[in-house]
Parts: C-alpha cells; structure tokens; sequence
C-alpha cells in the first residue's frame, strides 16, 4: 500500500512541476541585479579628469595596466584608496565613460552578469571587484563597497 502511495506522490510532484514550467523556445537572458544594490552613481558630468587628478585626492597610484580589452579606454591605473584596490579606467568624455565603460564595468562586478540559471549553470568568474562609479570620464571600480571609495569619489577636483 505504502508503494503504490509513493507513487502517486511523485506523479503528483512530476504534474506539478510540468504544469509550472515555461517553453524553452524563447529563453531570455536577463540581467541580474542584486536585489538590494544601490544605483551606480555618476557624478561631475562636465568634468574630465587625469590620473594625477585621482592621486591628488588620496588615491595611492600603483601600476597601469592595459587597456586593450577595454573599448574607448585612454588608459587604466591599479591602486589603493583606504586600503582597498581601485581600478581608474580613463575614458575621452563622462559619454564614453557610460556608454563603453560602464558595460564592462557592470561585468567586472558582478552587476551586468546574466542570471546563471538562464543560461543553464552557474558562473565561475571571480569578481576582483563589487561595485563601481563613474566621475566625469573615469569608471572608478572598488574593491569592497562603493562606500570605502566615497571620500575618493567627492574629492576629486
């Protein structure tokens, strides 16, 4: 009796979930945002700066890196702020900066990545950083939060 109970349990669960799947005809690849993350924040619009701009407010500049696999990229610098990586990616206008930068700086933190399961397995990548702005021309990726970078991102004049 117990046999033919399980039975009907696990064709009742198999219904269920043939009754709640969706066709795979037109799978969409959406991108996933985390639920709680903040908006990227874009600030000084009119403003283009150089990499000794962001030195200038406390940024400890280390190496520069390249810049080829980045679109529209004039260049791009590895350093510290508050003991934290930032990444500075140096772009032409704040317009380049959001319309190539910010693209791979979405994929660089995670914000941009399409959701795992849409595309049937789950991402390996490892995310060096987790959150990004764009301040005039520069994409600014930060290592923890955006906020460890905020006194970096309100002092650059």
């Amino acid at each position: 009796m117990s046999f033919v109970f399980l039975i009907a349990i696990l064709l009742g669960i198999a219904t269920l979930a043939a009754c709640g799947s969706s066709s795979t005809d037109s799978i969409d690849v959406a991108l996933v945002a985390e639920p709680d993350a903040d908006p990227v924040q874009i600030l000084q619009p009119d403003s283009v700066f150089t990499v000794d701009d962001v030195a200038a407010a406390g940024w400890k500049k280390s190496k520069e890196l390249s810049a080829e696999t980045l679109p529209d990229a004039i260049s791009v610098w590895y350093g510290f702020y508050n003991q934290r990586d930032v990444e500075v990616r140096i772009y032409e206008s704040q317009a380049v900066a959001i319309s190539s930068g910010q693209p791979p700086a979405a994929d660089a933190t995670g914000r941009g990545k399409p959701s795992p399961f849409a595309v049937g397995g789950i991402s390996a990548t490892r995310k060096s950083y987790t959150d990004y702005a764009i301040v005039g021309n520069l994409v600014l990726l930060c290592e923890v939060k955006i906020e460890d970078c905020q006194g970096l991102l309100e002092s650059i004049r």
